[in-house]
């Protein structure tokens, strides 16, 4: 009796886990940029065209793992880097590929440690050409 029920039990599992892909940084890289130029707000900038691989995940529940970088000075707006701040996208030795918008649900907006690396899941969106967003940001986003 207890195998069936061990059977199911992992089956449970291994679908909460499909349900949840950790989305490697590397999937993230499945991007082009071009040069586009803003009229409204009168700045070059570099439009995303996504990669079947990451076009793929768009909508979907993930689990993004990296370093956090406050935006602001209140500590309530981050992202998620693939690197530390020392060689993040901000410091220029990175694209803006390895940055992850968290936009965190009100009941876990906490202050945390600049290059704190964790672990964040939520829904992920896909930011092809908006100024006020970065290119990949994380919705619903709370910490594991």
């Amino acid at each position: 009796m207890r195998i069936p029920l061990l059977f199911i039990v992992l089956l449970a599992g291994v679908g909460a886990a499909r349900a949840q892909p950790m989305l490697k940084w590397e999937t993230l890289a499945d991007v082009r940029f071009s040069e586009q130029y803003s009229n409204s707000m009168g700045v070059p900038y570099f439009q995303a065209q996504f990669g079947a691989q990451v076009s793929a995940l768009a909508g979907r529940e993930v689990i993004v793992y990296g370093y956090l970088i406050p935006l602001d000075a209140v500590g309530e707006v981050y992202v998620l880097s693939k690197n530390p701040f020392a060689a993040c996208f901000f410091c220029g030795a990175s694209g803006p590929e390895t940055i992850v918008e968290l936009r965190v649900k009100p009941e876990h907006v906490r202050r945390y440690a600049t290059d704190e690396r964790r672990a964040f899941k939520g829904r992920l969106q896909l930011n092809a050409s908006s100024l006020e967003h970065f290119n990949y940001v994380l919705l619903d986003a709370e910490p594991l």
